[in-house]
């Protein structure tokens, strides 16, 4: 026993070893095998732990199970607290299965828990050969859909395991699949697909063979042999794929399910505007070429899911945290999923604007992308008999779902916002500066929320203050018309530093008689914040993007009519945003009006829930 102890301090690699029943001695050090390696780095290097991420997280790519037996409120407990402690808001659950299945583990994660997870469903792959396989379940997976399913999974059995009764392997471009993606197409659901596997799993397993320790540990996972095809024979039916259904979203899981050439990742991704990636579960193969990942990660930030691929563990997540923000130098990555060959890996530091995209902005443009209803949105209030100078389409009306009153933070941090999609405020300009503007809303029983998010590369302000001519410098701005038998609106600029313009606004046919200052103290005073990304709040900083949340009373709409509104009232409202960056002016708006923001009659319609 004391000479065991003493081995452990001078050979602490060999500990397991020397004290287990294998029998060898440091005699016979030369006999040692393989799988007994633990080598131990003597490599000094700085150590971080990231606790928490800078962003919020949206991982793409987990597995929870399906089904009320096996989620308990017990064990989804346990995944929200684990998710908590990491920082990450929402979780996607790519065991929804179908029918009944489905039914439970939508009620028991999506419908339990709003904005925490999003259940996808599955395929039932059982009797391929029926003639009528592909409509029985085209029609399965649109009711998924209908049931609330946000997206597709097809596991890497497609390719590899499933055959016809002949023997065939039915492969990744099959015509009977065809109807499975028009259906994600039509329903505008995204497919998770992952086929293949690491490229060594389809080579001998000899002394070539760099994940060796691994495929010895999981024998099943080796693909090399006659029963199997070439690894590239399912890449390229997979491209064919992508090529014959372009209207149809897919996340190309795995980073592309070929890590190890990213070249040819990014040649997937420039032909095929319909892929994304996710890297679950690859970060052993992205943290060994760090500089061709960081250049990748940079090049495709808009291309880029996070996911994990490991039942939600808080020191899982901070090894991808780790990965994703620091220059750590080779570090071990297996708490992130497990051992995947014998190296050690490298942080890429990328820059807070690709994070945030990577983080969650992406996952979250994927998951609300136009044309998707909410299966917790109800159905479209009647509208009230108001003698309304237009009539709104769909297009022009935006649900404001009903919340309790919180505190503003500038970013959205709240979860009260996870209830309600991101609605895009289209660009009016011409040849504009090319970026992103969108809008959320709640209301309260005391009030309107709005939330603003968009990119931007420069703060184009000065320190102007409160009434001052904000609408000369970037700057959101909310037009309130609550009551359509009166032609006076409210409306409330912010500029990104947090200056406010609060006006009453009379328009009679178009004639525009000036504006008010409108008092704002007491129980009438908004309550606002602004946050930047990739940057310093201050005039002519450099930055990736800037936000802004407020709250706006329904005691400073005041004597305006139709206040506060009930579930059902319907207001007229518009949303633009104006940014000078280069010198000239580039204007959003969310429902189009003419050259003037004043042109009341033609703003869309808020329905309040």
């Amino acid at each position: 026993m004391r000479r065991s102890c003493w081995l452990g301090l001078v050979l602490p690699c060999f500990v397991f070893v020397a004290c287990g029943s294998t029998g060898w001695t440091q005699d016979d050090i030369k006999e040692l095998k393989l799988r007994d390696w633990e080598p131990k780095s003597m490599l000094v290097t700085k150590t971080s732990v990231v606790e928490t991420p800078r962003f919020p997280v949206t991982d793409i790519h987990n597995h929870l199970g399906g089904g009320k037996q096996f989620l308990t409120p017990e064990r989804v407990g346990r995944y929200l607290t684990e998710m908590n402690e990491a920082g990450v808001r929402t979780v996607v659950n790519l065991d929804g299965g179908w029918d009944e299945n489905l039914k439970e583990t939508l009620a028991a994660l999506d419908q339990a828990h709003p904005g925490r997870f999003a259940t996808f469903a599955l395929v039932n792959f059982d009797n391929i050969d029926d003639e009528k396989w592909s409509e029985r379940e085209a029609t399965r997976l649109e009711d998924s859909f209908k049931q609330g399913a946000r997206g597709l999974k097809i596991d890497k059995r497609l390719g590899l395991r499933y055959r016809y009764k002949s023997g065939k392997l039915m492969p990744i471009d099959d015509p009977k699949l065809d109807p499975i993606w028009e259906v994600c197409a039509k329903h505008q659901r995204p497919v998770v697909i992952h086929v293949s596997d690491p490229a060594a799993f389809f080579t001998p397993l000899d002394r070539f063979n760099e994940r060796w320790h691994e495929l010895n540990l999981h024998p099943n996972w080796l693909f090399f042999g006659e029963q199997y095809p070439q690894r590239q024979e399912i890449l390229d039916q997979l491209q064919h794929v992508f090529e014959k259904h372009p209207r149809t979203t897919f996340v190309n899981t795995h980073f592309g399910n070929n890590a190890e050439d990213l070249g040819a990742v990014g040649r997937q991704l420039d032909r095929f505007p319909n892929v994304l990636v996710d890297f679950d579960a690859r970060i052993s193969e992205l943290g060994r070429q760090p500089y061709t990942a960081r250049k990748f990660f940079i090049k495709y930030q808009d291309r880029i899911l996070f996911g994990t691929d490991t039942t939600p563990r808080r020191e899982a997540f901070r090894i991808y945290y780790r990965f994703l923000e620091t220059d750590d130098e080779y570090f071990d990555c297996s708490a992130s999923h497990h051992r995947q060959g014998f190296w050690m890996i490298y942080g890429i530091f990328l820059p807070d604007n690709v994070l945030e995209k990577i983080y969650y902005k992406n996952a979250e443009r994927l998951l609300t992308q136009a044309g998707h209803v909410s299966a917790t949105a109800k159905p479209q209030a009647a509208a009230e008999t108001s003698g309304a100078i237009k009539t709104a389409t769909p297009a022009d009306e935006l649900r404001v779902p009903a919340t309790v009153d919180f505190e503003v933070t500038g970013n959205g941090k709240n979860e009260a916002w996870n209830k309600v999609d991101w609605t895009t405020i289209p660009m009016r300009t011409k040849g504009g500066l090319p970026y992103e503007s969108r809008i959320k809303l709640l209301a309260s029983p005391t009030g309107l929320y709005v939330l603003f998010d968009g990119t931007d590369k420069t703060l184009t302000v000065t320190n102007k203050a409160d009434f001052d001519n904000l609408w000369e410098e970037d700057i959101f701005e909310v037009f309130l018309w609550p009551d359509e038998k009166q032609p006076v609106y409210f409306e409330y600029e912010l500029s990104p530093l947090g200056a406010e313009l609060p006006i009453l606004v009379p328009n009679f046919d178009g004639k525009f008689l000036g504006w008010r200052p409108w008092n704002f103290v007491g129980n009438r005073k908004t309550r606002k914040a602004t946050a930047v990304t990739g940057g310093d709040m201050k005039p002519g900083a450099t930055i990736a993007g800037w936000s802004a949340e407020f709250f706006i009373p329904y005691e400073l709409l005041k004597p305006l009519q139709n206040s506060p509104p009930r579930p059902g009232t319907r207001w007229r409202a518009n949303f633009y945003r104006v940014d000078y960056d280069e010198g000239r002016p580039t204007r959003w708006s969310w429902v189009p009006v003419g050259p003037s923001f004043h042109e009341y009659q033609k703003f869309g319609t808020l329905v309040f829930e």
